[in-house]
């Protein structure tokens, strides 16, 4: 959603997977009676309207739904792209833009080494193709295309010599992104695995990751 004169900047310049509603600021009764009844999983706005006493009363009002798993994000115009941040949940005298597009659970999957796959094998996460950035015994950082929510539930199926190691996980995080460098949107994600399988996971990490672990990020 969009002052008239941002949406179709808004809308070349920031491309959104799946089924796309757009809207006009200019009529937020209107809106606001159709996300009620679509109940989305991704609300987009405009930076410039957020920031606006009639924005901080919409998002308030919006929060007042409590649409399951909903994720708010601030659409932002800077040095000539697009990008998105993410809107917290708190009241709207709080509401501010937060230094990355992040929606977290609260989850932490760096308390172990992470590592480097060797290969590029492509794994599935809720019956869809997804890139595996980088495992441990603990979780994943993973590329997605279809768009993954904090607090989601998925069954992920990791490639193997012996056919596929399947393993429940949880959405900690996830990030929309936008590069000049793929060729449509996708969704950085970072998932939480079931401690069950632990002792199956260190010995997948051994057989397909690289033996250096990557940099503790303080």
């Amino acid at each position: 959603m969009a002052d008239p004169q941002r949406i179709a900047a808004l809308r070349d310049g920031l491309p959104l997977p799946g089924r796309v509603l757009r809207y006009s600021s200019s009529n937020l009764a209107s809106v606001f009676e159709s996300i009620r009844a679509n109940q989305p999983g991704l609300i987009v706005l405009d930076a410039v309207f957020v920031q606006t006493p009639a924005g901080h009363g919409f998002i308030e009002r919006l929060n007042q739904l409590s649409i399951p798993k909903l994720v708010m994000q601030s659409a932002v115009f800077d040095r000539g792209h697009w990008t998105m941040t993410s809107i917290t949940n708190e009241p709207a005298a709080a509401v501010v833009e937060a230094p990355l597009s992040r929606v977290s659970a609260g989850l932490d999957t760096r308390r172990v080494p992470r590592f480097f796959l060797q290969d590029a094998a492509k794994a599935l996460a809720g019956g869809s193709s997804i890139e595996i950035v980088n495992l441990s015994i603990l979780g994943a950082q993973i590329i997605s295309q279809p768009m993954m929510r904090p607090n989601q539930k998925l069954k992920v199926g990791l490639p193997d010599e012996n056919g596929t190691l399947q393993v429940e996980a949880s959405v900690a995080w996830s990030v929309f992104e936008k590069t000049a460098k793929a060729p449509e949107p996708y969704f950085r994600v970072g998932m939480e695995f079931n401690d069950a399988l632990r002792e199956a996971l260190e010995d997948y990490c051994k057989r397909h990751c690289l033996p250096a672990p990557l940099p503790i990020r303080r």
